[in-house]
């Protein structure tokens, strides 16, 4: 359905997963044009001054047209309106995509490209789910055209943390360093220095696993990342409530199968 708007607003808080949305999207336009897309950008303060590029003129060279229009939430008043006129009548020559991390200063505008079926929402995973943090490392590998098991996956997430900018970073780091074939933990750990922050619930899910020695590397690289150490409290007395009635749990079995045992050898007697 977004495909086919005339505008397509990519928003959400990270500008990294903003563009790789917008290079996903040029992408699939070029091959569906045989592999030629012009494509122009302009930053969205910037339209103030210069005005909006022409979206009614094909091509010089005949093929399509596309107009990525970055800090797009910055985009001068004209300017917004000048957009949202665009989307009355026949649709423009080139395609636009808008890239922005808030929409306080064009909501009308974001209203009427979402009524028109063009806003896509991309947003980072939430810190708990690892799975998503883990896909995220694996499609920047892949797109350095690198492949990396899941123990070198586990060591690179440890290093850059839950931080969308930090794994694009260390991702292309491994992958300039590493040796041709499959990267490995061992590539990770000779590569990339320093432990990022996984936040809070990674610190709490390594002390359930009674691991205390990545618990601590995990809180250090979550103060480090200058969380509030409140939260982080709260989530570790979380975990320790947690493991309360398992250790209870556990002295009372160990009890009862002493109990059991002194009662076998009484009966032997």
């Amino acid at each position: 359905m977004a495909a086919a708007a005339p505008i397509l607003l990519i928003t959400g808080p990270e500008e990294l997963l903003l563009h790789r949305e917008a290079q996903r999207i040029l992408a699939r336009h070029r091959e569906q044009a045989g592999g030629e897309l012009d494509v122009a950008e302009v930053r969205g303060p910037e339209l103030g001054e210069q005005g909006l590029p022409d979206l009614r003129t094909a091509s010089l060279f005949g093929g399509q047209r596309a107009v990525v229009v970055r800090e797009a939430q910055a985009l001068p008043a004209a300017a917004a309106r000048a957009l949202a006129a665009e989307l009355d009548g026949s649709p423009p020559e080139a395609l636009v995509l808008l890239l922005a991390t808030s929409l306080g200063r064009i909501q009308t505008l974001a209203k009427r490209i979402k009524d028109a079926g063009g806003r896509i929402d991309v947003a980072p995973p939430r810190e708990y789910e690892e799975g998503k943090w883990r896909r995220l490392i694996t499609d920047e590998l892949a797109r350095h055209e690198r492949r990396i098991d899941d123990q070198g996956v586990e060591a690179l997430l440890e290093r850059a943390g839950t931080n969308v900018s930090a794994i694009a970073e260390k991702a292309a780091q491994v992958a300039a360093g590493a040796p041709a074939g499959t990267i490995t933990a061992e590539h990770v750990e000779q590569l990339v220095v320093g432990h990022g922050s996984r936040g809070s619930f990674a610190v709490a899910d390594a002390m359930c696993e009674r691991q205390p020695q990545l618990a601590l590397t995990r809180l250090r690289g979550v103060l480090a990342d200058g969380d509030e150490p409140g939260m982080v409290l709260g989530e570790a007395a979380g975990a320790a409530a947690q493991l309360r009635p398992r250790r209870a749990h556990r002295r009372r079995a160990g009890a009862g199968r002493r109990r059991r045992r002194d009662e076998r050898r009484r009966a032997a007697r």
